[in-house]
């Protein structure tokens, strides 16, 4: 099997990516496949440099994807613009590819996330299979241009969806026939020492993401501002995660900075940037919480759990299928810090039931949402595209 990739970004500071090159890593060490070559839309970055150390071929170019999550924050021209004129040149660039690759004989195209069309568009001039992985909701009325899901399913061969709860929102939109619901696989170390760090002088929670507005920053400051209300003055919040230049958003971190000197919270909250080594730093945490408006599923969810810690995550999304309440964490309602708040003190007042929960969710991450599971699955899919044979 050749196949083509299509990726949306030149780096890896998100999941996307290193789920991306997790799958590649498996389909040419595990499942024998010949040939993958990668188009990546910048001449320059870190999944590029990725690339490169494994000697996998790409194709450096200059897009920037055909959608938008974020809207309503006074630039919606902008977005309206980067929409359809990513459009355009997506389209004009599909030409030049198809002909520059024509003579590869790839077997399909798989695109990585929904953002570029371009991976679609090569497909069909090359009158071969597209897959698509989706891998985001989007925001609640998100900008999708010219690549709605009607336009996914009809240029499309099949659409895997990593949660169900993301299965669940397509099927409202075109027919499952093309729909495969597979849930993300974690390459994040496994069976890591299971130790429950408790400094008696500091209680640390962390949240991991990027600095977007869906992550739902807002309520674990909330939160921890209740808890200082109620007396808990040795907890401090590690956010972990950067703010991304090309989005147009430096309003969020300085929404939230201001937010946090309202609150009086300067010695109790760190930004920690972005983080490259997030297990020595998860092994200094108490807490991961997870309070993104609707995460589609959430690496940081798993590797929290892996890392021992208690997951504190919100009730909607994927969220709701890694975490069973009570049992392997706590969810809360998104939204309600003071409901997130009473979820830390609980985990806070009872060592013993914090290390119930985390020793619960340890366990059970240990044999679900492996990478082996995960790219078993993509593998039988791309398998199925393409006839069986191959």
């Amino acid at each position: 099997m050749k196949i083509l990739i299509c990726a949306h970004d030149a780096t890896i500071t998100g999941g996307a990516n290193r789920s991306l090159l997790m799958i590649i890593d498996r389909l040419l060490d595990t499942y024998g496949v010949q040939n993958i070559e990668v188009i990546v839309p910048r001449k320059h970055g870190s999944f590029n440099d990725a690339l490169k150390e494994r000697g996998i071929k790409w194709y450096g170019s200059l897009y920037f994807g055909v959608t938008s999550s974020i809207r309503n924050d006074g630039k919606d021209w902008m977005r309206i613009s980067k929409v359809y004129g990513g459009y355009v040149l997506e389209s004009i660039l599909s030409v030049f590819f198809a002909r520059k690759l024509k003579g590869k004989k790839y077997d399909l195209v798989y695109t990585n996330t929904r953002g570029p069309i371009l991976g679609a568009k090569i497909a069909k001039k090359l009158h071969i299979p597209h897959v698509v992985h989706v891998r985001e909701f989007g925001a609640e009325k998100p900008l999708w241009g010219f690549w709605g899901y009607e336009k996914m399913y009809q240029m499309s061969d099949k659409i895997i969806l990593i949660s169900q709860a993301l299965y669940n929102e397509y099927a409202q939109h075109v027919p499952k026939d093309k729909l495969v619901a597979i849930p993300n696989g974690i390459d994040s170390p496994l069976g890591l020492p299971f130790h429950v760090h408790r400094d008696k002088t500091q209680f640390n929670m962390v949240l991991t993401g990027r600095l977007v507005p869906d992550k739902g920053h807002a309520d674990a400051i909330l939160a921890l501002k209740e808890l200082k209300n109620r007396g808990y003055k040795n907890i401090h919040l590690y956010i972990a995660g950067s703010l991304q230049a090309d989005m147009h958003i430096g309003w969020y971190e300085k929404k939230l900075k201001e937010m946090i000197t309202e609150n009086n919270l300067e010695e109790d909250i760190t930004f920690c940037g972005e983080v490259k080594d997030m297990i020595s730093l998860r092994e200094k945490m108490d807490v991961e919480l997870m309070t993104a408006i609707k995460e589609t599923f959430g690496r940081v969810t798993i590797e929290g759990m892996r890392s021992g810690l208690v997951v504190i995550g919100s009730n909607t999304g994927g969220t709701v299928e890694l975490i069973q309440d009570n049992v392997t964490g706590l969810l809360y309602q998104q939204g309600d810090p003071i409901d997130l708040a009473d979820k830390i003190q609980e985990v806070y007042d009872s060592p013993s039931y914090a290390e119930k929960l985390a020793k619960s969710g340890y366990e059970y991450v240990q044999t679900h949402y492996t990478a082996q599971e995960n790219v078993k699955r993509v593998y039988d899919v791309l398998k199925e595209v393409v006839g069986g044979g191959i």
